[in-house]
C-alpha cells in the first residue's frame, strides 16, 4: 500500500508540474492591435499578463537614465491596461527613472506637473474630449519649446494627434504589413536594431505633412518612426505597438528615452549622416523623394499597380469608387471621418481576381472623409468631400 500511495503521489506531482509548465505557451502567440475586437475577446484582463514577456537584459548603460523624470500622459490612452504595460516596459528597461502618471485634470494642472518632468510619453492616444486634448497640446507645445520632450506611441486614431497639434498629420492607420524600413543610415533611436525589421505587433504609419518632421523609419514610404525639433526640445512619434513586449519595439522605446534624456550629449555630438551635411533637421519628409533603405541595398518588392478613382469628388448624394487590380489580391475598403473613425465598410476583407470593381459611396453627413483600401500588403488612401444638398 505504501508503494501504491507513493506512486500515486509521484504521478500527481508530474501532472501538476506539466500543468505549470504549459500554463503559458513557449512561443509568442500572434499579437493583435490594442483596439481590435480580437484582443478584447481573447485577453479580457491584460493587466494580469505574466511578467515574463517584459523581461529583457539590462544594457550596460542602464544607470545613465537614473533620476530621469518621465510622465505618462494617459488621459487619451486606449485603456488603462495599455498604460500599465508601457509603464512596466519602461521600468524594466530604465530601472533608475522616476515615472509619474497623469490621468486627467485641467491644463493648468498639467502645466504644474510638467515643471518637474523631462519627458512626456503619450500612451496610445485614442480618445478624449477634443477641447481638452487641444488644451493639453498647447501646454505640451510650450513644454517642448522650453527644452522638454514629448513621445507619442503608435495610434490608428490620427485625429487625436491632430488635436494635440504638435506636428501636422493628414492621415494614419494600423496595418498588418509589419516590415519596417529604416530611412536613416545611423541614429541613436535605431541603435541595436536591424536595418529592415519584421515585428510581431501592429505598426501605425502616418501621412505626415509637417515639413519639419524627420522620418527615421517607414512602411512603404509612410513614417512609422520620426521626430520634429520644436524650440529647444523634440516631439517624437513611435508608431509601434506596446500592448505586448516586442524586442525591437521595446529597444526603440528605450533608445528614444535615452536619446531624449538631458544627460545625453548635445545633438552636435551625435552620429552624423553622410551625404546630407550631418544635419538631421534637413531630413524632413518629402513625398517626392525616393526613400533609402539602409542595409538591404534595395527597396522592397514592388507593389502591384492599382487604379483607384472616386467620382464625382466632391459629391452631393452619392459617388462611385472604381478600383482596378492588375492581379488577384486580398482587398478590404472602409470609409472613415476626419478623426479616423470608421463610418462604413465598403468592402469586407475578401480575395478578388484581377479586373475592374465598382462600389458606391453612401449618402453620409456633409464633411471630409477618407477612403482606405487595404490591398495585399499596401494601403491606398483617397480624400473625398461630401457636400450638403441645396
Amino acid at each position: 500500500m505504501l508503494r501504491v500511495a507513493s506512486f500515486a503521489v509521484l504521478v500527481t506531482s508530474l501532472f501538476s508540474l506539466a500543468a505549470y509548465q504549459f500554463g503559458y505557451p513557449k512561443c509568442q502567440e500572434p499579437s493583435f492591435p490594442a483596439n481590435s475586437t480580437i484582443a478584447n475577446f481573447r485577453l479580457p484582463d491584460l493587466g494580469g499578463l505574466p511578467d515574463s514577456d517584459l523581461e529583457s537584459p539590462l544594457t550596460a548603460e542602464a544607470d545613465s537614465a537614473a533620476g530621469l523624470n518621465i510622465l505618462l500622459l494617459n488621459y487619451t490612452a486606449y485603456d488603462s491596461a495599455y498604460a500599465l504595460k508601457v509603464r512596466r516596459l519602461i521600468e524594466k528597461r530604465l530601472p533608475g527613472c522616476i515615472i509619474s502618471d497623469f490621468w486627467g485634470g485641467g491644463s493648468e494642472t498639467l502645466g504644474a506637473v510638467l515643471n518637474s518632468q523631462e519627458i512626456v510619453v503619450v500612451t496610445y492616444p485614442a480618445k478624449g474630449n477634443p477641447r481638452q486634448v487641444r488644451a493639453y497640446g498647447k501646454v505640451l507645445a510650450q513644454f517642448v519649446q522650453q527644452g522638454g520632450a514629448v513621445v507619442f506611441s503608435g495610434t490608428d486614431q490620427f485625429g487625436i494627434l491632430q488635436q494635440y497639434g504638435l506636428f501636422d498629420v493628414d492621415f494614419g492607420y494600423f496595418c498588418s504589413d509589419l516590415e519596417v524600413h529604416e530611412d536613416a543610415l545611423a541614429h541613436p533611436v535605431l541603435d541595436r536594431t536591424p536595418a529592415d525589421f519584421l515585428l510581431s505587433n501592429y505598426v501605425y504609419p502616418l501621412d505626415v505633412s509637417d515639413p519639419a518632421f524627420v522620418m527615421l523609419a517607414d512602411v512603404r514610404g509612410y513614417p512609422a518612426l520620426g521626430f520634429k525639433p520644436l524650440g529647444k526640445g523634440k516631439v517624437v512619434y513611435i508608431g509601434l505597438e506596446y500592448y505586448y513586449d516586442d524586442a525591437i519595439s521595446t529597444q526603440i522605446l528605450e533608445n528614444t528615452l535615452r536619446w531624449l534624456s538631458p544627460a545625453q550629449p548635445p545633438a552636435a555630438a551625435l552620429p552624423l549622416i553622410s551625404g546630407n551635411g550631418g544635419d538631421w533637421s534637413a531630413r524632413s519628409v518629402r513625398r517626392s523623394q525616393e526613400n533609402l533603405y539602409a542595409g538591404s541595398g534595395k527597396a522592397p518588392a514592388k507593389a502591384q499597380a492599382v487604379d483607384l478613382k472616386i467620382y464625382p469628388n466632391p459629391y452631393v448624394e452619392k459617388a462611385t469608387l472604381d478600383i482596378e487590380l492588375e492581379k488577384p489580391a486580398p482587398v478590404s475598403i472602409e470609409m472613415t471621418d476626419e478623426a479616423g473613425v470608421s463610418v462604413t465598410v465598403l468592402l469586407p476583407y475578401r480575395h478578388l481576381n484581377a479586373g475592374l470593381y465598382r462600389l458606391e459611396l453612401p449618402n453620409v453627413a456633409p464633411g471630409v472623409y477618407f477612403v482606405k483600401c487595404q490591398i495585399g500588403g499596401q494601403s491606398l488612401v483617397r480624400k473625398v468631400v461630401k457636400m450638403a444638398a441645396h
